[in-house]
């Protein structure tokens, strides 16, 4: 912790230099890989400083990016400063937003109802092309490259092999099957980037990191693998699946859907093994829903 502290204090430093900004750093924040620490400046106001070096590539452009989906509604934080420093490390500060993460409560049908809205305030935004999430799902539910999560699962053993024959089972019919595009779609949309209010109105989607383009069907069905491995109410998961195959049916949700299990399957294994056995069996459940059609 005191090296991560020591990096987070020299980074500010340096992005206080190229900003003419006064923040303090103050503490870092709860969850996540990627370090985010909170900020203050003389005046009071907060602020989020966010470090995150595999986003070096793609820091020029999120600026306008951001700027554009907030002008059309997107109720995303504004971004006070970003750039790359000298040795690549790349940042950005975002303005705080009070609010409570939705993870923290109950996955209500009512919740779904909000998430939903907040999705497809996202139709046909096309913020940025070349970060193709329709692609990357295709090839994250199919491709059987080295390092492509297929091949990783099974390496973990029979319970990763035996959720890829599950998957693969759901999405037979579906394997000449093209995703569309020309939404904007999150990357990591889930509850604990969803805030609220104290009267559970959405505040903020926050962590827009990963934003691009592709089919908002990636945003559904990451949420419904959520609402099964969560145990969500029977309600909320038919309105996120319900507004999931409205997108472009059945099939692209269901390709979707492996995608994102695959892939949490693939993270867990790196950052928490412990958690594996529940979240796998939340996302044979998820199987098994999307089976029963």
């Amino acid at each position: 912790m005191t090296d991560q502290l020591n990096r987070a204090q020299q980074l500010l430093h340096e992005i206080s230099q190229a900003h003419d900004l006064q923040f303090t750093l103050r503490e870092r924040c709860r969850g996540g890989v990627v370090g985010a620490w909170l900020l203050t400046d003389p005046a009071g106001k907060r602020a989020i400083l966010k470090c995150n070096d595999g986003m070096a590539h793609r820091m020029a452009r999120m600026p306008r990016l951001v700027d554009r989906i907030r002008s059309a509604g997107c109720p995303t934080p504004a971004w006070l400063a970003s750039g790359v420093t000298a040795d690549g490390a790349a940042y950005h500060i975002v303005d705080f937003v009070r609010g409570e993460p939705m993870s923290r409560s109950t996955f209500t049908g009512r919740m779904a109802a909000q998430l939903v809205e907040v999705i497809e305030s996202q139709v046909g935004l096309d913020p940025d092309p070349v970060q193709d999430w329709s692609r990357y799902a295709r090839a994250c539910a199919f491709e059987e490259g080295e390092s492509d999560p297929r091949p990783v699962l099974r390496r973990i053993g029979s319970a990763g092999v035996e959720l890829v024959e599950h998957f693969d089972a759901v999405l037979a019919p579906y394997t000449a099957l093209d995703l569309p595009g020309g939404d904007l779609v999150h990357g990591d949309f889930n509850t604990c980037n969803v805030l609220t209010h104290h009267d559970g109105g959405v505040s903020a989607v926050i962590d827009v990191d990963a934003c691009g383009s592709g089919t908002r069907a990636v945003d559904y069905a990451r949420l419904l693998r959520e609402a099964y491995v969560r145990g969500g109410e029977p309600e909320a998961i038919a309105a996120i699946r319900l507004a999931g195959e409205a997108v472009a049916g059945p099939g692209v949700l269901a390709i979707c859907a492996a995608a994102t299990a695959f892939d949490i399957t693939h993270f867990m294994y790196r950052y928490d093994p412990r958690s594996l056995p529940w979240v796998i069996a939340g996302l044979h459940r998820l199987a098994d829903g999307l089976q029963r059609g």
